[in-house]
């Protein structure tokens, strides 16, 4: 049976900053989409792989912050598993101003559930 009761604050925060980073990430994909018509053959192919990585990005997201709505423990571990693996490729490629911004907000999220881990991990 669902609860009908108003979620945390905290829970909310929580969507918001992973359809924030959805957002984003879906922002860089376009982007390297647009790019495609620049580069060179092997570009246009390495391009290609990483918007299409970038959006499997968008919807790990949606599906995080979706399903972290509903508190459960299954999409709770699915959402720090996905912010895990995003901060861990971020520091070990290139460093720039995107990758700066992704790792904020992956910080923030991962803190933030790290935190109000016992909303999702007990009975609501």
């Amino acid at each position: 049976m669902m609860s009908t009761t108003r979620a945390p604050n905290s829970v909310v925060t929580a969507q918001a900053l992973f359809f924030v980073n959805a957002a984003v990430w879906l922002a860089f994909g376009v982007f390297s989409l647009v790019r495609l018509a620049t580069g060179t053959a092997a570009q246009t192919l390495v391009l290609l792989v990483v918007a299409i990585l970038m959006f499997g990005n968008v919807g790990a997201m949606l599906v995080a912050g979706a399903g972290i709505g509903t508190r459960r423990r299954p999409f709770y571990y699915f959402g720090a598993v996905v912010l895990v693996v995003n901060i861990v490729l971020t520091v070990t490629d290139e460093f720039g101003l995107f990758d700066f911004i992704t790792l904020v907000i992956d910080l923030m999220l991962l803190g933030l559930l790290i935190v109000t881990r016992s909303h999702y991990l007990t009975g609501r």
